[in-house]
């Protein structure tokens, strides 16, 4: 007799648990953000003078470390928004986060491409494409769990639902923007990637609603 697979799932009263996927996602995050840093090679030179000259020849690949590192913290700061949001899951909602998974496990390759021939648009494009198809699918994402409340609380603020939805969606149009930008002007394409992730700097409305719901959250369980 053949093992039920569904049976070694753990469910919630209303569907399967989030919790597998979060701590898959967060071994991937820990995963990617260590490979970025291995396209950098440490120099080995034979004077002063030329171990300055060749540390200032990887700036390029410096630049795109630290842009990628952040943008995948942000990306991982915002799949970890969701999932406080998030009650129960489904396998469509699994394989969504999985096709997410996918586009963020690619960052290092497109970052090491683009840290490598940062003069040419192909590299800021497949670079650019990365991100927008990351955005994307976080976007869809973020639809299939809030639509008719499907996979979340049934009370959850609307406003909230509608304000992280037009974020979500705005910053891979902003990204397509930079790539086109790059057919014009490919400085001031590199300048606009850097500037996404300052957006973020500043926390938005809905993280002070989601740290206050926290709190409330917490409160009530001490109570119990």
């Amino acid at each position: 007799m053949h093992p039920n697979n569904d049976a070694d799932i753990q469910t919630t009263s209303h569907g399967l648990s989030s919790m597998r996927i979060m701590t898959l996602a967060d071994g991937v995050f820990a995963i990617v953000l260590t490979l970025l840093v291995l396209d950098i090679k440490a120099p080995q030179a034979s004077s002063e003078v030329a171990l300055i000259s060749q540390l200032l020849a990887l700036w390029p690949k410096l630049f795109s470390y630290i842009i990628s590192f952040i943008i995948l913290g942000i990306f991982w700061f915002g799949h970890h928004m969701e999932f406080h949001y998030i009650r129960r899951s489904d396998r469509i909602h699994i394989w969504l986060n999985l096709l997410f998974l996918v586009c963020i496990a690619f960052i290092p390759f497109s970052a090491a491409l683009l840290g490598g021939n940062l003069q040419y648009r192909t590299a800021i494009a497949i670079y650019g494409l990365n991100l927008i198809a990351a955005g994307l699918v976080r976007y869809i994402h973020w639809r299939y769990i809030t639509y008719g409340h499907r996979l979340v609380d049934v009370d959850m603020d609307i406003w909230i639902i509608r304000k992280v939805e037009r974020v979500f969606l705005i910053v891979p149009f902003v990204y397509l923007f930079a790539i086109c930008l790059s057919f014009i002007n490919i400085p001031a394409s590199l300048i606009l990637y850097v500037f996404i992730p300052v957006l973020y700097i500043r926390p938005p409305r809905e993280d002070r609603h989601l740290t206050s719901l926290g709190i409330q959250r917490t409160s009530h369980n001490d109570d119990v």
